[in-house]
């Protein structure tokens, strides 16, 4: 319980939304974390006929946000989102994620959807990069929304060349020089 409450008053803690035109938070929403982590292997792939591969990568569990930013290096292996929360108690049922991003080489992709479900325990709204296509520079949006059209959050990221993040390569990849 310490520890949750810990985690609340970090979110809390971030700069106001209002000065942060690439961060909003609704308020459905009572936690909101953000970050870069390294992607894991997905226990399955469920379908989303409105994304690019057509399918989601469900994971084994929540990762852990290697660095909070919302500047990411554009590498397989590198996941990137938001773990949200409702209020307890709370359930809005089915979620609309909306991802924008820089058009995919040969398929012209830049919008994806699927849904989800974000109730009262931790939910990740993530991307991990898994093919070279994937892998285009720029920003990244996610935005979810209720079926009665009320906004949960919206959120802006950065995607990098992985040059100018090496410590999320080293961290990821075990990266050393000897």
């Amino acid at each position: 319980m310490f520890a949750r409450a810990i985690l609340v008053l970090f979110a809390l803690s971030l700069p106001a939304t209002a000065q942060d035109a690439a961060l909003r938070v609704g308020d459905g929403i009572e936690t909101l974390l953000y970050g870069v982590y390294c992607a894991q292997e997905p226990i399955r792939e469920d379908p989303a006929p409105e994304t690019a591969n057509g399918t989601i990568n469900i994971v084994p569990s929540i990762p852990d946000f290697q660095f909070r930013s919302k500047i990411v290096p554009a590498e397989i292996g590198i996941g990137f989102g938001v773990v949200s929360s409702a209020p307890l108690g709370v359930d809005h049922g089915a979620v609309t994620v909306t991802v924008t991003h820089p058009p995919f080489p040969g398929s012209g992709v830049e919008v994806e959807r699927w849904q989800t479900d974000i109730g009262s325990g931790p939910n990740l709204t993530g991307f991990s990069f898994d093919h070279d296509h994937e892998l285009v520079l720029g920003e990244w949006t996610f935005h979810a929304v209720t079926e009665s059209g009320e906004e949960l959050f919206f959120i802006a990221f950065e995607v990098v060349a992985p040059d100018l993040m090496p410590q999320v390569m080293d961290t990821c990849f075990d990266s050393f020089v000897s």
